[in-house]
């Protein structure tokens, strides 16, 4: 119960920081503001299918293809508790709040009640990153006109970047955009860029939706998670 409390007074505190701390005060005035509940309108737990309904694919190098084709679905490391990733925790099926200022954007999601923080004051890339991946990564962005542009390093290989066992490297490197299109709605946009599971950058596209009259609901995988003890080497069972 303590750690529970914990976690939801962390996540609080960073949020209340966000919007009040450090001398920035609130939104920057001149570009969009993201912050609120947003979810996707076309989320995706399935990269590979997500992308041939877009007409595209994805350009897995050989050992990919194989770790692909070969994958343990009893691996999956939300089973184990572990943090999603951040590909995995924007396009899959979970809320996620953004709070802004005029120099960090965070996200705190609901899957596995953890949070991001990308810094937009200048801040660079760790030069020891590499030497400390991190589940999430680090990230940093600025803006382009009315896009948040972010760029995310140091992610460690202990995640997916989908819930059907698309997997990477310690190479891997996110670009995404985050659009503005409407005042419930955000264009959002990622890169992957891995030479070690791909041939070539490739890029994902999908929509946000602002979420009304709701709320992030406490998840803690530690307190209740069921499926650990049962699992089982299990094949995937669609590609």
């Amino acid at each position: 119960m303590r750690r529970h409390f914990m976690n939801f007074f962390i996540l609080a505190t960073l949020a209340i920081a966000l919007g009040m701390g450090s001398g920035y005060g609130f939104a920057q005035s001149n570009v969009p503001d993201l912050s609120g509940l947003w979810d996707g309108a076309m989320n995706s737990s399935n990269l590979v299918q997500a992308m041939k309904a877009q007409g595209k694919e994805i350009p897995f190098t050989a050992v990919a293809a194989k770790r692909y084709k070969d994958i343990d679905m009893a691996q999956n490391p939300n089973g184990f508790c572990l943090p999603p990733g951040p590909s995995r925790a924007l396009t899959g099926p979970s809320p996620f709040q953004i709070v802004q200022n005029a120099g960090t954007v965070a996200i705190l999601f609901e899957n596995h009640f953890i949070y991001r923080l990308i810094y937009t004051d200048g801040t660079k890339h760790p030069e020891d990153i590499q030497d400390y991946p991190a589940f999430m990564g680090h990230s940093i962005g600025h803006w382009e006109g009315d896009t948040l542009v972010v760029d995310t390093v140091g992610i460690n290989d202990r995640t997916w970047l989908d819930s059907n066992g698309l997997e990477h490297s310690d190479k891997l490197h996110l670009t995404e955009r985050f659009r503005k299109t409407g005042p419930d709605t955000i264009h959002y946009a990622v890169t992957y860029d891995d030479p070690v599971f791909f041939t070539k950058p490739w890029t994902f596209d999908l929509d946000f939706k602002r979420l009304k009259g709701t709320r992030l609901i406490e998840y803690v995988c530690e307190e209740n998670e069921k499926d650990l003890v049962r699992l089982k080497a299990t094949p995937r069972t669609q590609p």
